[in-house]
């Protein structure tokens, strides 16, 4: 091999003499060398091209990024709003009616927590003070990444002890998990946590998640639909804090409707170099109105039902692709740049990943 040749080179010039058959003498050994070299540097070329490629290197950090931060992991390809499809959001606050007993039960106390959180936390309908705000998202956003996780967690156990698929939960519950981790960690980037608040968040994971585990347990439908409404009150809160940002002479108006979107955030949901703090405000709630849909549909099937939503996980990855790719970003904040179309979607199916059409 190269290796081995350039190694034996090196041991031949330290011990003063180039390598040589019998009978050859040390002109002519080093002139054969020399052309062994210039044969084996045409047949290994200089590497240059793969510095110098557009393709961009998965572990190479993100241009959007701080490097100081670390190098950041790929993440799981969350869906890429557009601003229509959150102003459609914003304009249908859909609210599930119980249908069930159980469901009537799991809506009476996450609404009474909701209340119970306002109250805690400071938040008003109007003029809600700034800090109110922060500290509110800070403990929710920690809290609402546990019921998917803890459920994909059951879900894969469950998948290993019965010795059969799991039908596509797990990646579902994953990627809603994930992205509620990657709101508080928009957040981070905006605002501090105090002491209490930090308490608040660990003593949120210490009650909730064995009583959740415990409810899943022996009721799998009633966690999903309890996750439902407590993505309803996500909704009502961040359409709330869109709606106080964007109306002059309140706190928040005055305090983020010039702010510009973290990096972060414009390199997870693929914003404009333009966009605002309220743009990936609502970006989170068009994602909180996807997890309230999933889980208030997943309360509806059986566990051994298909996930109807692996269709749309292979959409969002060709999306996010393209985007990616061409060095585009959704036209959210920036009115000069798209996504993917509807109707464009089988076609480039078709182009980018064929392997997937029939899958």
């Amino acid at each position: 091999s190269a290796r081995c040749l350039r190694a034996f080179a090196a041991t031949g010039r330290a011990g003063g003499a180039w390598p040589k058959a019998p009978g050859v003498t040390q002109l002519m050994a080093q002139r054969r060398w020399n052309a062994g070299q210039e044969s084996l540097n045409n047949v290994m070329p200089d590497k240059k091209h793969f510095r110098e490629s557009a393709t961009p290197h998965p572990l190479r950090p993100h241009q959007h990024l701080d490097p100081d931060e670390g190098p950041i992991v790929e993440l799981m390809h969350n869906h890429v709003w557009s601003q229509e499809e959150i102003d459609l959001r914003l304009g249908n606050l859909y609210q599930h009616k119980p249908q069930s007993w159980s469901d009537s039960l799991a809506r009476g106390i996450m609404y009474s927590l909701y209340r119970t959180f306002n109250f805690m936390t400071g938040f008003k309908p109007v003029n809600t003070p700034v800090k109110a705000v922060e500290w509110r998202l800070i403990v929710l956003e920690s809290f609402a990444g546990v019921p998917g996780f803890m459920v994909a967690m059951f879900r894969h156990f469950r998948s290993l002890r019965t010795l059969e698929r799991d039908h596509g939960w797990i990646h579902t519950l994953l990627e809603e998990a994930e992205n509620e981790r990657m709101h508080l960690l928009v957040c981070m980037k905006m605002f501090k946590a105090g002491p209490i608040t930090r308490f608040l968040v660990v003593a949120a994971q210490l009650f909730m998640t064995p009583m959740l585990a415990m409810v899943y347990i022996a009721r799998p439908k009633a966690v999903h639909r309890f996750v439902g409404y407590l993505e309803e009150t996500a909704c009502m809160t961040y359409a709330n804090i869109i709606h106080q940002v964007e109306t002059p002479g309140t706190p928040l108006h005055e305090a983020w409707a010039e702010l510009p979107a973290p990096a972060l955030a414009k390199a997870y949901w693929k914003l404009s170099d333009e966009a605002l703090w309220v743009d990936t405000l609502k970006c989170m709630f068009a994602d909180e109105s996807n997890h309230r849909d999933v889980n208030h549909t997943f309360a509806t099937m059986e566990s051994d039902d298909p996930n109807p939503f692996v269709e749309k996980h292979k959409a969002n990855a060709i999306n996010a692709w393209r985007l990616e790719n061409d060095g585009m970003s959704t036209n959210i904040g920036c009115p000069k740049t798209l996504g993917t179309k509807d109707e464009e979607l089988p076609e480039l199916k078709r182009r980018l990943a064929p392997d997937i059409v029939n899958a």
